[in-house]
């Protein structure tokens, strides 16, 4: 199906005329800078930030094989997900976007923040979308179809030729949320972006990489796709410290393969211990940095841990996930008293 951003655009969007600056035409820092009425002397922190992020996006270019000019920075993966929406949907019931339910909450909040009509779908049994159910729920106004895979809390993830399939037959955009795909095994859909121009890919430094306190998140699309997301974005969203301690952090690979790998084996260790524990009806296998379990006493068992210092998520979302709790992989001391408290508790019960 022929895609042109061009067409779902606003047309408020479509005219808008960006904020301007004059760093936007510099490349280069031996400049006198008079143009943004900064203080002139120098703190560290006087000057404005590169708008464009020109250096970062050079190192995630290489890390990530996409071209620098296809990259949009976000102050996390939640200010791209407004940005996005806030582009091509008309409010007040004109447009609207489509989720898969359970799943991460932000893409409903940022619909209604912008007073967009949400159609949700619940998953399979199976926890993947529901496809026959989305040809007759998706309609000519669905601008954006968000899939997050490896699906948060659950841990599947929706394989690669269902999205590409998605990808040819939809006019709209086709948002996939990667934020844990460093720890997939399942292949990016970065790999769709030059074959699909309606493709747009989130991913984070949030987690494998460990940046969850810079908030910096990532955005993979066509070169039109991001033009219009630039004019969309504010000037400066991302700040200079962010930038720097971000490009030096990401400069470490061996650190990151290193981290990576440990919470890797830290999660199949989790699984096999967890699985032991009679308190569990279903124990997940996952795809991403956390796993999810089932519980009768999901209540008691969450208070419990709270209780013992440990704090998890609760995911009890009926009918698919009652009585989930939802538990991130720490670092091996972190987990082994988890497994401690679990298992005392699972004396008790049993």
């Amino acid at each position: 199906m022929k895609f042109s951003i061009n067409d779902i655009l606003r047309p408020n969007i479509a005219s808008l005329a960006p904020y301007s600056c004059a760093r936007d035409e510099y490349d280069g820092d031996d400049a006198i800078f008079l143009d943004a009425n900064e203080n002139p002397y120098d703190t560290g922190y006087n000057r404005y930030p590169d708008p464009m992020q020109r250096l970062l996006k050079k190192r995630i270019s290489v890390i990530k094989g996409v071209a620098e000019d296809m990259i949009l920075l976000g102050n996390g993966s939640d200010e791209i997900i407004d940005i996005i929406i806030r582009s091509v949907c008309r409010p007040s019931g004109i447009d609207n976007i489509v989720t898969f339910i359970p799943g991460y909450s932000m893409y409903d909040v940022s619909a209604h923040i912008n007073d967009v009509e949400l159609r949700s779908i619940s998953l399979t049994t199976s926890f993947m979308p529901d496809w026959e159910e989305y040809e007759r729920v998706a309609n000519e106004n669905t601008k954006i179809t968000f899939i997050c895979t490896p699906h948060n809390p659950i841990g599947v993830a929706v394989p690669l030729v269902d999205i590409e399939a998605l990808c040819s037959k939809t006019r709209g955009l086709v948002v996939v949320d990667e934020a844990y795909i460093d720890f997939s095994s399942e292949g990016t859909a970065v790999s769709l972006l030059d074959k699909y121009p309606n493709v747009i890919v989130l991913q984070t430094l949030s987690k494998a990489w460990g940046m969850a306190g810079l908030r910096l998140g990532m955005c993979f699309a066509s070169r039109e796709i991001i033009s219009v997301l630039n004019k969309v974005k504010p000037p400066y969203n991302i700040s200079s410290q962010t930038q720097k301690i971000a490009l030096s952090l990401l400069c470490d690979v061996e650190t990151f393969q290193e981290r990576k790998n440990e919470i890797l084996r830290e999660r199949e260790r989790l699984l096999v211990e967890l699985r032991k524990m009679s308190i569990f009806t279903h124990v997940y296998a996952s795809q991403g940095n956390f796993i999810l379990v089932r519980t009768a006493c999901c209540d008691e068992l969450y208070r419990y841990l709270v209780d013992g210092g440990i704090v998890v998520r609760k995911r009890d979302i009926p009918p698919l996930i009652g009585g989930g709790i939802r538990i991130t992989v720490g670092t091996p001391q972190e987990n082994d008293l988890l497994i401690d408290l679990l298992t005392k508790y699972n004396t008790h019960i049993g």
